[in-house]
């Protein structure tokens, strides 16, 4: 299946999320008998995957992206996103990024889970005391009681009973963010992939293993958070798929509410009056209306809403998330694919023509045209405001009909575009000589014949050679005047001449106007004067009949007949 053919379907099964594919027919199989050896065990290790109906087309079309275009995509989102295919409601997976060691990244999951109608329960206390002094990341988890488990050595898993994460399939990593926000894009795809390292047991080094993400969400302190943040593009929108990224930054001064507008676009929350309105209303259920007054102070509800955006499973519909995720793998591939095209492009280009020489030749013809209509529109004025025009006029074209063909001729060779093409020849061997133009329309335009001899008919009987002194053969008629004439298509001036030449040139549109409209001008105006000629000699006869025919016709009328044939 092609790489075009994966990503129609891709674009097709994004764009209809709803579409299902017909399911094909039920077929009985027929028993066959096989030997007891050749019977293989249903808990095979590479057995296939059970993928649900609705997505195995997507997840087809995932798999031969993954094999066609795997250098232009990140195979570890995309293998994320083959497994978010493999049942309808898959596991959400999100990173919380923060500084300080991880303390306050850790302080804003557990505002963002707890429940605020619960005693404090033990796993927010395990939380807020978690030792990171090893550096490895807290993998946070649903799970019928609380358990810790550090076998793995990329991450801890810390299993709390979450309402939050069970309603919602949702798993948070919360790491410290080694590096500050950057205001690119290609930062901004790395935030979605966070690298969790491990030492080597060889050699005591660490290594880092990727660990891809659906959402991510960063935070950051203060003033110099809101800094970072307004230079970053996290807060004007990103090239990264809608709601994927989301930046927060903790601020514990001052009533945000107070003035919404002052920190747009920036996602101001305040920690500790979020932590204060849950421990308000675990005092006592009275202080309700407080808590939801400085809940909304503080600025979580919409870091709470985008958490668990996107989140919700339906049967045979592709989950938000999951789908993001893949528009954005598409969309990647597409991009890197474009960019290395441009750059081979590019690279092409320059390595044959350095591109100060293409400037400098842009240069040299926008100049050379620019003069060359400064010199079309000044000629012409000046060629039909002068005496060898004015020769040409109407009541003149009795005596001066033979002379248009001259006048006009002599107009078009001296003042249409006579130093354009003197110029565009200079401008030509320029071009040639930087190389752009092809080397074919430069050999068939400027390569001489390496055999000038090349026409000259061969000795056809070698046998019988001439003999240096003896008398020259006798020169017949038919030698120097053919029988047939050359034929008009082969003329040199012909006008199916003019289009064998391959770059056309100022000279060769001259001789075709030469050709082609000044010879039915001529034919024009002689035509008109023969006309003009025989309606006034008709009316006169007529009109010198009818005085002598009438004798009731005066000089006047008759005279009045032959003025309207004169005018007509």
């Amino acid at each position: 299946m092609p790489l075009h053919s994966a990503s129609r379907s891709i674009t097709r099964h994004l764009f209809n999320p709803t579409s299902t594919p017909k399911k094909p027919a039920r077929r009985t199989p027929l028993p066959t008998r096989r030997p007891l050896s050749t019977i293989t065990s249903v808990t095979a290790v590479n057995a296939q995957k059970d993928i649900p109906y609705a997505f195995q087309e997507l997840h087809h079309a995932l798999s031969v992206l993954k094999r066609e275009a795997a250098v232009y995509t990140n195979l570890s989102q995309l293998q994320l996103a083959l497994r978010g295919l493999e049942s309808e409601n898959a596991v959400t997976r999100v990173a919380a990024l923060g500084g300080a060691g991880g303390r306050d990244i850790r302080r804003l999951v557990k505002v963002l889970l707890a429940d605020p109608l619960a005693p404090e329960a033990e796993w927010e206390k395990q939380l807020s005391d978690h030792d990171s002094t090893d550096g490895r990341a807290l993998l946070i988890r649903y799970g019928e009681k609380l358990e810790l488990d550090e076998r793995y050595p990329l991450f801890r898993t810390l299993y709390v009973p979450s309402i939050i994460l069970h309603n919602h399939n949702l798993e948070i990593l919360v790491q410290a963010a080694s590096t500050p926000l950057e205001a690119t894009d290609a930062r901004a795809q790395s935030y979605l992939v966070p690298g969790l390292e491990t030492p080597l047991s060889a050699t005591g080094r660490y290594s880092t293993v990727t660990y891809p993400v659906h959402k991510a969400l960063i935070l950051s302190q203060g003033l110099e958070g809101i800094t970072a943040l307004l230079a970053s593009r996290l807060s004007a929108g990103s090239s990264i798929g809608e709601g994927m990224i989301m930046a927060v930054v903790d601020t514990p001064w001052g009533n945000l509410s107070s003035n919404p507008q002052a920190l747009q676009p920036i996602n101001a929350i305040n920690l500790e009056r979020a932590e204060a309105a849950i421990g308000t209303i675990r005092q006592s259920l009275d202080n309700s209306f407080n808590y939801e007054h400085v809940w909304f102070e503080s600025g979580l509800p919409s870091v709470s809403a985008w958490l668990v955006e996107g989140t919700e499973g339906l049967p045979a519909i592709l989950k938000p998330t999951v789908r993001r995720l893949a528009e954005t793998l598409v969309a990647d591939v597409e991009n890197a694919i474009e960019q290395e095209e441009s750059e081979q492009m590019a690279k092409q280009a320059s390595s044959v023509i350095p591109r100060s020489t293409r400037e400098l030749m842009s240069n040299f013809l926008a100049n050379w045209a620019e003069a060359a209509h400064t010199e079309l529109r000044n000629e012409l004025d000046l060629a039909f405001a002068g005496k060898n025009w004015r020769k040409l006029a109407w009541w003149k074209l009795g005596w001066r009909v033979d002379d248009i063909t001259h006048i006009t001729s002599n107009i078009l060779r001296q003042s249409w575009l006579v130093d354009a093409d003197r110029g565009i020849v200079y401008l030509a061997g320029r071009i040639e000589q930087a190389g752009l133009l092809p080397s074919s329309v430069s050999a068939a335009t400027t390569k001489p014949d390496s055999n000038p001899y090349s026409q000259i008919p061969p000795n056809n009987n070698p046998s019988e050679p001439s003999t240096f002194g003896a008398a020259p053969e006798k020169i017949m008629f038919s030698d120097m005047f053919p029988a047939s004439p050359p034929s008009p298509t082969t003329h040199p001036l012909s006008l199916s001449s003019l289009h064998e030449y391959p770059i056309p040139s100022i000279a060769q549109h001259r001789h075709q106007l030469l050709a082609t409209t000044i010879p039915p001008l001529q034919s024009l105006a002689q035509r008109l004067l023969l006309q003009a000629l025989s309606t006034s000699t008709l009316t006169s006869s007529l009109s010198a009949l009818m005085y002598i025919s009438i004798s009731t016709t005066s000089v006047y009328e008759a005279g009045a007949v032959a003025a309207l044939g004169a005018v007509w």
